[in-house]
């Protein structure tokens, strides 16, 4: 068998071109994997991020591994059109042309206090929802006054006010189902009788992804991650920690 050598010149000519191969290698790798995502980027408020996405990533590495969940948990509205996130789990969000919106399941909001509550006419906790004060909007939506001699307390965000409440602080909203698990804890229980107001479909959002199989697999797992808990929680009115009595009626309304 006879060897091949190269010229001098021929040695000179691939130390050259090596790189410029290496790098066609690896763009040719990439292409046949199809863009499959080794990383899900998700945003989220710190309420959402922590008692629902959280205790759904074990199973979500189990069934898809190769893919990593991480979770950025904010109030702030993150665009995934700008790189940053892949998706967002927001309330209600407004028309944005460009992102794609998949519908995770209807929300309502309703009155919940802490299982500790030791006032029949504890302080409304108040909190802004798409810039304004909740209570006000539920009230109005509602039809139903707030009573103007009951303190407020106000904080910058919801899931401050939850916490908040769950610590006997006060009564405040919460939205359905998304609060489902601290109620089937006993961390709060629903305010019998006070209405709730629909506030229309949980979304989530994506910039426009490509097609391959693989993707479509990770948006699957992701929504499957995010309906979980609606899924499994049952419905407000046959919730066992709607024990609240009806008298708290007077810390939200006029009698």
């Amino acid at each position: 068998r006879r060897g091949v050598a190269l010229t001098p010149e021929g040695s000179a000519l691939l130390q050259e071109v090596a790189p410029a191969f290496e790098r066609l290698r690896a763009a040719t790798t990439a292409i046949r994997r199809g863009g499959q995502p080794t990383a899900v980027r998700i945003s989220a408020n710190p309420f959402f991020a922590a008692e629902i996405l959280v205790p759904q990533i074990a199973a979500f590495d189990a069934a898809f591994p190769g893919i990593s969940i991480h979770v950025s948990a904010t109030e702030t509205l993150e665009d995934p059109r700008d790189g940053r996130v892949d998706f967002c789990v927001r309330m209600g969000a407004a028309p944005a042309p460009g992102l794609d919106r998949h519908e995770l399941y209807a929300v309502s909001i309703a009155p919940v206090v802490g299982a500790q509550i030791s006032s029949l006419a504890p302080p409304r906790i108040d909190f802004p929802f798409h810039g304004n004060s909740a209570w006000q909007q539920w009230s109005a939506r509602v039809a139903q006054e707030l009573d103007p001699n009951t303190p407020v307390r106000q904080f910058s965000s919801y899931d401050a006010a939850l916490r908040a409440a769950a610590q006997g602080l006060g009564v405040t909203l919460a939205m359905l189902p998304v609060v489902q698990p601290w109620l089937d804890q006993g961390l709060l229980q629903r305010v019998v009788g006070a209405p709730e107001m629909s506030i229309g479909p949980l979304e989530l959002l994506s910039r426009p992804l490509t097609p391959s199989a693989s993707t479509l697999r990770a948006v699957r797992g992701v929504r499957a991650l995010c309906r979980r808990t609606a899924r499994s929680a049952p419905p407000w009115w046959r919730s066992r920690r709607s024990i609240a009595p009806p008298s708290m009626r007077s810390a939200i309304a006029v009698p």
